[in-house]
């Protein structure tokens, strides 16, 4: 049996493509302990985990302390800052005992992760919920200023609990196993990611996560689902705009608004249901096209759905998501400037009947879904981990 720590924010869209690695590495009869928080801690029990609660006050939508000016070093200063607070609990949890096997980490807990590894002189596997990157940050992409506080943060956390060394020597992946929940083929210069280092295995889609009660309607309208994930949907006036878009069309329309007051987004048409959230992939496979933000997560479950998309990218990160969906012909980039009723209309109703974006798709899709999924990432978390001794007990 190994014994598999994992470390992670409280996020949906960093825990979610690692619980399908959860059940697998359980249905195969090993260990995890997943460090989570807040309602995250039960998706991890669900799965089959131990759970590690930690107290943070890290929110996804308030990462970027105030002090950084480049938007990627607020994002990574406030990931060390995270680690720093996991850190204590995740020690004591271990402490007096033999540690994991293996320290998996998400991106954003990739501080902690490795000086986690490098203190309990363990393998690491790092995990990528976006695209594959190299973790080299440099004044060119940080500026000087945040780049010597980052330094400074980092080598900070390290020393506090006893692993020394230079930024660089810290930062220095050798060794990781990258597991990215994304298939190669979407991956900008994906074939540049060689094996075994890195290894793409696409969305870990459950069995449950196409599970629903809800059916389209019954008369075979088209629907369209509309997301902005779970950071960036507190914009009324987009989900107004997008049931405008559809009050005189025969289409049906979902929209998930998170904790979003209904009453904001105003009256909508009898075609428009609002949801606080709802299980994406089940939504995805009925639904003609969807209209999203560009997260990761969604792009891949749009694609293992074969669902062409409209993708209005909200941060630097979606950017890129969105960049490959235009380049590889999957659907169409709107800018939140250029979304009004008309053109969101316009765009949906064409990528419902482009044969060309159809074909692209689908090409798209079978690479998703014969990525390997979560069977292919347990597979390259054991042969990278450090095995549990096996102990033979005499009989008396």
């Amino acid at each position: 049996m190994t014994h598999v720590l994992i470390l992670n924010i409280p996020a949906s869209g960093h825990v979610q493509p690692t619980l399908g690695v959860v059940e697998e590495l359980v249905r195969r009869g090993h260990r995890v302990t997943y460090a989570a928080a807040g309602r995250y801690l039960d998706d991890a029990a669900d799965a089959g985990a131990e759970v590690l609660p930690y107290e943070t006050t890290l929110d996804p939508q308030t990462i970027v302390p105030a002090e950084a000016e480049n938007w990627l070093a607020r994002v990574l200063i406030g990931s060390v800052r995270a680690g720093g607070e996991i850190a204590p609990a995740v020690l004591a949890h271990f402490a007096g005992g033999r540690p994991p096997d293996v320290v998996a980490y998400d991106i954003s807990m990739q501080f902690l992760g490795r000086v986690l590894a490098r203190l309990w002189d363990r393998p690491a596997v790092q995990f990528y919920p976006v695209s594959a990157n190299r973790q080299q940050y440099g004044e060119a992409e940080l500026g000087r200023a945040d780049l010597d506080l980052l330094r400074r943060e980092y080598v900070g956390l390290a020393a506090a609990h006893g692993v020394h060394g230079t930024f660089e020597e810290l930062n220095n992946d050798s060794g990781v196993a990258n597991v990215v929940f994304l298939a190669r083929e979407f991956q900008f210069r994906g074939d540049t990611f060689a094996e075994p280092e890195w290894t793409f295995v696409g969305p870990c889609v459950r069995g449950r996560d196409r599970e629903t009660d809800w059916r389209p309607p019954a008369d075979g309208r088209r629907v369209v689902l509309i997301s902005l994930g779970t950071t960036y949907n507190t914009q009324p006036e987009f989900f107004g705009t997008c049931a405008a878009a559809f009050a005189d069309l025969p289409w049906h329309v979902v929209m998930t608004v998170g904790n979003l007051d209904p009453a904001a987004v105003g009256p909508v048409p009898p075609n428009v249901e609002l949801h606080p959230w709802v299980p994406i992939q089940a939504f995805l496979d009925p639904a003609a096209v969807l209209v999203c933000h560009g997260g990761w997560g969604t792009v891949m479950h749009a694609l293992f759905a074969g669902t062409p998309m409209v993708v209005v990218p909200q941060i630097g990160e979606s950017d890129e998501a969105a960049a490959q969906v235009a380049d590889l012909g999957l659907g169409q980039v709107l800018r939140p400037g250029e979304v009004t009723a008309e053109v969101l209309r316009d765009a949906v109703v064409r990528l419902a009947d482009d044969a060309d974006v159809a074909a692209s798709v689908a090409r798209l899709q079978r690479a998703v879904r014969t990525a390997g999924g979560a069977a292919k990432a347990v597979d390259r978390i054991l042969g990278h981990a450090i095995p549990s001794p096996v102990v033979h007990l005499r009989s008396a």
